[in-house]
């Protein structure tokens, strides 16, 4: 069981020790190679040569539009004063800071479905409010207006609904509301805490954190909070369910073995297999919308405890450093 309302419990808070801001360094600049001087070309004999007109001249190639930034993340800066936002591109390169936060932290962004979109939470207010922004960060809106705390929220396959967890009826349960904030609805109702939703692909169930057997397990159910199922039902620490963008899916943590590894399983719960085999945790995925590939966080290279995003295949392999930050904490991926 948790601890209610403001001593909150370990799971969180779990995200806070993410936040943990010492050794913090600013995003790798972005530097321009310099360019070669031009090389002096021997004269010419011009004589009976027709030098053509404007029209005439070819159409100068236009110059490469910049990469799409595809991962809105975390990360604590040293310019930042606590963690913000950031989006990249898959190669790490093109930092744009999305948020300016003067004191507190944003967390758990999460891309709109048509990708035009960020929705997170953020303490900047006292206690714990959600927000919309567009994909620039332009368009700050607040949703949620209260005096409890509202966090986790994702996003309706369509867009047009947020599910989300709140403590505002004594402890924590998970609510949908509209894409604008209004009508809030409590679809589960628990004397133990339910956080940390993640829809199905085609909007009909959701997948859920819980601790009411005693430990944090995945549950699903219904989108209307119906047909409540352990899926995980074991003596470990199983959480933040992530559904696969074709369904077939669910991407979650696990203490398992130890320490916090990345673990997939089909989305009935079967075929548990663990992806991630590191020396440090392994946490937080976030699907490729091909479902073919997985951004985790990491804290594997990163002496001083902190971490940084990594991709991997959706079967364990080949997995790559994307952000190197001297190991600020950088972590909580989303993609589209």
């Amino acid at each position: 069981m948790f601890v209610k309302r403001k001593v909150m419990s370990t799971l969180f808070f779990v995200i806070t020790l993410v936040l943990l801001l010492h050794g913090c360094a600013s995003p790798p600049a972005q530097v321009t190679p310099n360019q070669p001087a031009d090389t002096a070309s021997p004269p010419r004999d011009t004589r009976g040569v027709t030098t053509p007109t404007p029209s005439e001249n070819k159409t100068a190639t236009p110059a490469p539009k910049p990469a799409r930034p595809e991962l809105v993340f975390i990360s604590g800066s040293n310019a930042a004063g606590g963690a913000q936002l950031y989006s990249c591109t898959l190669t790490g390169k093109n930092w744009t800071r999305l948020t300016k936060t003067g004191s507190g932290s944003d967390l758990f962004p999460r891309w709109s479905p048509d990708g035009s979109k960020i929705i997170f939470y953020s303490d900047r207010d006292g206690n714990s409010q959600i927000y919309v922004i567009n994909e620039d960060g332009s368009n700050q809106v607040r949703l949620t207006r209260d005096e409890f705390n509202n966090m986790y929220p994702a996003w309706s396959p369509d867009g047009k609904r947020i599910a989300f967890a709140s403590d505002r009826d004594g402890n924590w349960q998970i609510y949908i509301m509209d894409a604008d904030g209004n009508n809030p609805k409590r679809i589960t109702n628990n004397t133990v805490d339910d956080v940390a939703p993640s829809w199905s692909p085609d909007g009909k169930k959701m997948a859920f954190l819980s601790d009411r057997d005693g430990n944090q397990e995945i549950y699903v159910m219904n989108a209307d909070g119906t047909g409540q199922t352990n899926l995980t039902n074991n003596f470990f620490i199983d959480q933040y369910p992530a559904w696969s963008p074709d369904g077939k899916k669910i991407a979650f943590q696990s203490n398992a073995d130890g320490r916090f590894e990345i673990y997939v399983m089909n989305a009935d719960g079967t075929g548990r297999t663990r992806l991630t085999k590191g020396v440090a945790d392994n946490k937080y995925a976030a699907w490729s919308p091909d479902s073919t590939k997985i951004a985790f966080y990491s804290k594997r290279d990163c002496v001083n405890d902190n971490g940084e995003i990594y991709i991997m295949n959706a079967d364990g392999s080949n997995q790559i450093r994307v952000t190197n930050t001297d190991c600020t904490d950088t972590a909580l991926a989303s993609w589209r």
